[in-house]
C-alpha cells in the first residue's frame, strides 16, 4: 500500500491540473457554511493519515535538502511548510473530512517538534505593562464611576 500511496496521491491531487485552495478572504464568508456544502460523515481517517504522513514526507525531503542552520529562517521555510499546508488541507477536503481535525494537528506537531523545537522564540509583540501600572488604569475608572453617578444624582435633586 505505501508503494500505491504517491500513485493515489498524485492522482488525487491532479483535479482540475491545480491545487484546490482552502483561502478566506474578509468579504466571503462562505467558509461558514461548510458543514452544508461537504458532506463531512464519510471521513475515512486511515486513509488521511497515510495521505498526512505522504504530505509529511514530501516536507521532510524538502526539509532535508535545506541546511539545518536555516531551519528557523522562516524565508527559507515558508515554501515547504505552505505546500505541506496545501497537501494537508487539499487531501482533508478530498477525503471528506474537516481541516483542521485531531490527525492533521498531531502531523503538524510532529512536524514542528522534529524541526522547529529549537527555534527561537520570535514574538515581537507586546510585553505586559508592570502591576503598579494596571491597578492604577484600573482602579482610576472604577473610583470615578461613584464619583460621577453621585455627581448626577447631586445635579438632578438641585433642579427639583
Amino acid at each position: 500500500m505505501t508503494a500505491q500511496l504517491p500513485f493515489l496521491l498524485s492522482s488525487l491531487l491532479l483535479w482540475g491540473g491545480t491545487l484546490q485552495t482552502n483561502i478566506t478572504r474578509e468579504d466571503d464568508e462562505t467558509f461558514q457554511t461548510q458543514d452544508q456544502s461537504h458532506v463531512f460523515a464519510l471521513c475515512n481517517k486511515t486513509l488521511l493519515h497515510q495521505f498526512s504522513e505522504y504530505c509529511q514526507f514530501d516536507f521532510k525531503t524538502e526539509m532535508h535538502d535545506t541546511k539545518e542552520d536555516l531551519w528557523c529562517d522562516w524565508e527559507q521555510v515558508i515554501r515547504p511548510y505552505n505546500k505541506l499546508t496545501l497537501c494537508m488541507e487539499y487531501v482533508t477536503s478530498e477525503l471528506n473530512c474537516f481541516f483542521p481535525n485531531h490527525i492533521v494537528q498531531e502531523a503538524f506537531l510532529q512536524v514542528h517538534a522534529l524541526f522547529f523545537q529549537h527555534c527561537p522564540d520570535q514574538h515581537e509583540g507586546f510585553s505586559d505593562a508592570p502591576q503598579y501600572v494596571m491597578v492604577t488604569l484600573t482602579l482610576v475608572p472604577v473610583c470615578l464611576i461613584p464619583i460621577l453617578v453621585s455627581l448626577v444624582v447631586w445635579k438632578s435633586k438641585v433642579r427639583d
